[in-house]
């Protein structure tokens, strides 16, 4: 019989050594395997939990900022109700009761029903509507004192307090040399769009940076954190007036 030196027998030398080589190194593999993979595992949970405690932490900043400016719109609030009833007093006018009822609901309404996330966007004009009744009765001549709400808002939600700063500004400010007062405020719905505008008339009386800046500035950071990507603001000075024009997406 012929020898053939190409043939291996099916255990030969050299197939041996190949499978006691991956006898050796299989384990070494898997080994290897298990703790990249274990590793992979570990780095992922622990960017996972590093990015929730991230998200907790900016949630909290959030709601902290919030509370912060809520309060601090508060005092600033009742300062500038508290002058205006002053003055019925000081004229010894007959309004000055129906100004302190008013002025009660404005507050009620400040401390008990805008704790919650969302207000009903008629409970929030009903608030405005109680303001510029509690202005009207300071005011001499009020014909110019103008709100105008167009759309549907019974259904609407919306974030509490955001118009006010405007108001106030708008009725420190909107008084000319002659002692007229011009405000208008135009609330306008349509569907989830929601546009308010408010303009008053630039009097004579020199801008406060340090008191007025403070509701404006408050507002602004609010609509940052509550609304963001969700509205346009803009405040520009047109024609001898102040107009703000404040475009809101609502949830």
């Amino acid at each position: 019989m012929r020898h053939n030196p190409n043939f291996n027998p099916p255990f030969s030398k050299t197939r041996v050594d190949s499978f006691s080589r991956m006898r050796l190194i299989g384990p070494f593999i898997f080994n290897v395997l298990l703790i990249v993979t274990g590793t992979a595992l570990k780095v992922y949970s622990e960017w996972n939990k590093n990015d929730r405690k991230k998200r907790e932490i900016e949630v909290q900043r959030a709601s902290t900022e919030l509370h912060f400016l809520k309060h601090q719109l508060s005092p600033h609030f009742l300062f500038n109700s508290l002058n205006s009833i002053y003055s019925l007093t000081t004229k010894k006018s007959n309004d000055a009761p129906e100004a302190i009822i008013t002025l009660s609901e404005l507050m009620r309404y400040m401390l008990y029903e805008t704790n919650s996330e969302f207000v009903s966007l008629s409970k929030e004009v009903e608030y405005i509507q109680n303001y510029l009744k509690l202005q009207r009765l300071r005011i001499a001549n009020n014909k110019d004192v103008i709100l105008n709400i167009r759309g549907a808002i019974a259904n609407q939600k919306i974030r509490p307090l955001l118009f006010i700063s405007f108001i106030e500004n708008a009725f420190k400010y909107g008084t000319d040399f002659k002692g007229h007062t011009e405000v208008k405020i135009e609330i306008n719905i349509q569907d989830n769009d929601l546009h308010f505008k408010c303009i008053n008339v630039i009097g004579n009386r020199k801008t406060d940076k340090g008191s007025s800046g403070i509701g404006l500035q408050n507002t602004k950071e609010r609509l940052e954190l509550l609304y963001p990507n969700k509205h346009k603001l803009e405040v520009q000075e047109k024609d001898s007036r102040f107009v703000v024009n404040l475009e809101l997406k609502l949830d």
